[in-house]
């Protein structure tokens, strides 16, 4: 039987399992994750979390299971011994080797005999720095955990978001299949995404009369606005409105400024040179 089409992309390299292309178009078996085919998820998507789906069950002995899925009974008598999960944490070892240490350039030079101001504020943030990703946001678990996904399906997903209750920033990690990208036509490769959505499906409850639902958050970079706050309006969906100053103006967070000549909010980032005019704002999940 000749081949009925051709894809090319970035896990064609599992290609050869017919659960990867035995739907029509190249798409994945529909038995494979029935929940990936829900209306929901994007088309483009698909081969990327069937692919991932079959790594996962390569690392959990779960391969044969997934072959009956797609009509080879001889999957059922498969014995897997852990194999791929062994390269997987030996591969994860030799990434991170025996400790992991946030290092800031020029921190180094701070215990010299004459240290130079730049040192010793390099060393004072680097201090920082190692005292919020060990103690408060716990780096090295979250580590561990999102480059095993790295390793075993190619791809990892770390969160860093402002955090206004706690203070901080927060560092969090995600299963890169809940990661699903707005990409545009004309972007350039190397760009960021300027809108970004974390979703997955929380499945049915029967007994707790819990119905399917689909959990979305997301971020998308727009210019940047006055001070909000949040409100209650009579409906009881909470939402944001702006702070006015009491001048007839509206309230500007610390550090920006309003250019009167273009109209837009500006603030210049801890890590840039310039100002910007967007931000990405605080999410509302739904």
């Amino acid at each position: 039987m000749g081949l009925s089409n051709f894809v090319s992309d970035a896990w064609s390299w599992l290609n050869y399992k017919p659960m990867m292309t035995a739907a029509s178009g190249g798409q994945p078996h529909r038995s494979l994750a029935p929940q990936m085919q829900a209306t929901w998820v994007p088309r483009d998507a698909l081969r990327r979390l069937a692919a991932y789906k079959i790594l996962a069950a390569y690392d959990a002995n779960q391969a044969g299971e997934l072959a009956v899925l797609t009509g080879n009974d001889a999957g059922a008598e498969r014995r897997e011994f852990g194999d791929a999960a062994v390269f997987v944490d030996t591969a994860l070892a030799h990434l991170l080797g025996k400790s992991q240490q946030i290092v800031v350039a020029g921190a180094e030079h701070a215990r010299a005999e004459v240290a130079d101001p730049q040192a010793q504020a390099a060393s004072a943030v680097q201090l920082l720095l190692r005292g919020w990703a060990a103690e408060k946001e716990l780096l090295p678990l979250r580590m561990q955990a999102a480059e095993r996904k790295a390793v075993l399906l190619g791809d990892a997903l770390y969160l860093l978001a402002w955090d206004p209750d706690k203070g901080r920033v927060r560092l969090r990690t995600f299963d890169p299949g809940f990661y699903f990208p707005v990409l545009d036509e004309d972007a350039d490769p190397g760009d960021y995404p300027r809108r970004v959505h974390l979703a997955w499906e929380i499945p049915e409850d029967a007994e707790r009369g819990i119905k399917t639902r689909i959990r979305r958050i997301t971020y998308e970079l727009g210019p940047i606005t006055a001070a909000t706050r949040s409100t209650t309006p009579d409906a009881g969906r909470t939402g944001r409105d702006l702070v006015a100053d009491g001048t007839g103006g509206w309230l500007l967070e610390t550090g920006d400024v309003f250019r009167t000549d273009g109209g837009a909010i500006e603030r210049t980032y801890p890590w840039a040179n310039r100002p910007s005019s967007t931000t990405a704002p605080r999410p509302e999940p739904r």
